[in-house]
């Protein structure tokens, strides 16, 4: 029994093979997710293009709750 899942992908590679798999078996059964985009302070970090992948790989429509402030070097935090 899963009641939800928590999806965190990597703001520089976005979402990977693995992440695609865990994905579609979710959709299979129906399983809510949440998903966030971790390592923003890491060079080459890019939310919008990992929000961009999330909705076209995966075919998920997602609605960013949070942006980020800042990326790569000058990320510091989050804004709601």
């Amino acid at each position: 029994m899963l009641d939800g899942g928590i999806v965190v992908f990597d703001a520089v590679a976005g979402v990977e093979p693995q992440s695609e798999t865990v994905w579609r078996q979710a959709d299979r059964y129906s399983v809510p997710r949440i998903c966030f985009a971790n390592k923003m302070d890491r060079t080459g970090a890019d939310y919008w293009r990992t929000i961009q992948t999330i909705a076209r790989r995966l075919g998920a429509h997602p609605v960013a709750v949070q942006m980020p402030i800042g990326a790569e070097s000058d990320f510091c935090g989050v804004s709601t």
